[in-house]
């Protein structure tokens, strides 16, 4: 069995993905300015950002597809422009718009998948197929859009790699699919140490399915902490327009018809505290436009 090469901690934690320093920009436009994060083994990344903020050039990056123009950009302790072949096979990619060939039919992609894969799983790829109660002859063309994702999917998920990325996995899947997708996967990681880094739009979907989050705004600025601790701290008051207040540490003001939205990682005892979900959460550190 080939070794992989990992960064390993003192607390025994393997670091996978290590970006250190990272700076990109496209000519003046800047996308990233020393930029760190790292992601641990066996944990699913949530990259969360409005469209434009630069997910697909990290993860161009990631892949090799982009050479940081300042920094490091690490896979399994390798340099992601330059990854050696071992490691290039434990990385597993949906990128945005992912092709299909719609003129094979399900049993034909899986025949004509495998060979390329040392560690392929025939049976992780049946499974998630029978998800859906499809005929194995069925052409891809003959397929909706949600079906065909899924069996783009479970070719991702049969290659059996160490390091998932997945960018925009909800693209085109209505919520039942996007259900199933997000159980199976829950599924599919547990117990093991596989990693998954994440980039979606749905954000009620990502709740209970990401660990750690960076939230990325234009700039480069990224917001680095868990998901739980983000839920947890990342407040939102309710103030009225004609009161006057005097806060410090505001990260946002939401001004409404009757009344102003406060964002921010203070506690303010005096102020209304409005139960509001993620997504709500999310652009309002974000913003809405």
């Amino acid at each position: 069995m080939e070794r992989i090469l990992v960064k390993q901690t003192k607390n025994n934690i393997i670091m996978v993905v290590e970006i250190k320093d990272l700076s990109y920009a496209y000519g003046n436009k800047k996308i990233y300015s020393n930029l760190n994060i790292q992601i641990k083994e066996g944990t699913i990344f949530g990259l969360l950002g409005k469209n434009g903020v630069g997910k697909s050039t990290l993860i161009n990056i990631l892949m090799g597809f982009l050479k940081p123009q300042n920094g490091k950009c690490q896979i399994f302790g390798e340099d992601s422009h330059n990854l050696s072949a071992k490691n290039k096979k434990n990385i597993a990619l949906l990128y945005e718009g992912f092709i299909s060939y719609d003129f094979m039919t399900i049993n034909e992609i899986e025949n004509f998948f495998s060979p390329f894969y040392e560690n392929w799983n025939k049976k992780i790829f049946y499974d998630l197929i029978n998800l859906m109660d499809l005929d194995y002859n069925q052409k891809l063309s003959t397929l909706s859009f949600g079906q065909k994702s899924q069996v783009v999917l479970g070719l991702l998920f049969a290659q059996d790699a160490k390091l998932l990325i997945l960018d925009d996995y909800s693209m085109g899947l209505d919520a039942g699919y996007r259900r199933l997708f997000i159980d199976y996967l829950k599924d599919y990681v547990k117990g093991t140490n596989k990693t998954v880094l994440i980039t979606s739009h749905v954000m009620s979907d990502l709740v209970d399915l990401i660990d750690d989050i960076a939230i990325i705004q234009k700039g480069g600025n990224v917001h680095k902490t868990t998901m739980k601790d983000f839920i947890s701290n990342f407040r939102c008051y309710k103030v009225s327009n004609d009161e006057e207040f005097k806060l410090k540490n505001i990260h946002r003001i939401e001004n409404l018809k009757d009344y102003k939205k406060i964002f921010t990682f203070e506690s303010f005892n005096n102020l209304e505290e409005l139960e509001v979900d993620f997504e709500e959460k999310f652009l309002g550190y974000v913003g809405k436009y």
